[in-house]
């Protein structure tokens, strides 16, 4: 990427209802353009690892703004050759590999993606469920909107809860699911009362 047209673009400002206002610095964390520049900043990570590797050392790498897992055939490979390629591929960008965020982990204990654990099973089978972390988020934010409205009229309660319920079961929906939503629709009537 051009750095001196980023850089110009980043310093632009944005127009609002005709109104020109100045960036300060840097892009607003949650704004759109934020996993935007990472996934291009990221974009050549799998080039320097395979880069790295060997085909025999089946290594994988996936992106998604700035989080990333990468696969391989085993522990030693991933944390003697593509650990070190990763940090100074980071180093380069300006950017440190979290120490508490990374864990080089077994397919089998699972780890957690994008609010997905990813597990594989003695008997063979993967399994994708919705994270522990994201139920609990999920529903601390419900139980927060209901006492916050504890005095709103049930249809406006309804009007603000549905959107959650359905954007989260819509994300989960196509993993393994059905428990963790019975889970939560047995939790429905105690966090309605308090």
């Amino acid at each position: 990427m051009d750095k001196m047209m980023l850089q110009k673009w980043l310093a632009a400002g944005y127009l609002e209802k005709g109104q020109l206002y100045a960036t300060e610095y840097g892009v607003p964390q949650g704004g759109t353009i934020s996993p935007t520049l990472l996934n291009i900043t990221l974009s050549s990570l799998e080039n320097a690892v395979k880069s790295a590797t060997k085909r025999s050392d089946r290594v994988n790498v996936i992106v998604y703004a700035d989080d990333f897992i990468i696969t391989g055939k085993t522990k030693e490979v991933l944390e003697n050759t593509v650990k070190p390629v990763v940090e100074n591929f980071l180093r380069e960008r300006g950017l440190v590999l979290s120490q508490e965020k990374t864990k080089i982990t077994h397919i089998q204990e699972g780890f957690d993606f994008l609010g997905v654990n990813t597990r594989k099973y003695r008997n063979g089978k993967l399994i994708q469920k919705p994270a522990k972390k994201s139920v609990k988020k999920f529903l601390r934010n419900i139980r927060e909107t209901v006492k916050k409205n504890q005095t709103a009229k049930t249809e406006n309660l309804i009007r603000l809860l549905n959107p959650k319920i359905r954007g989260w079961a819509n994300y989960y929906c196509h993993y393994c699911s059905k428990r963790t939503f019975e889970y939560i629709d047995n939790l429905s009537p105690i966090m309605a009362m308090g």
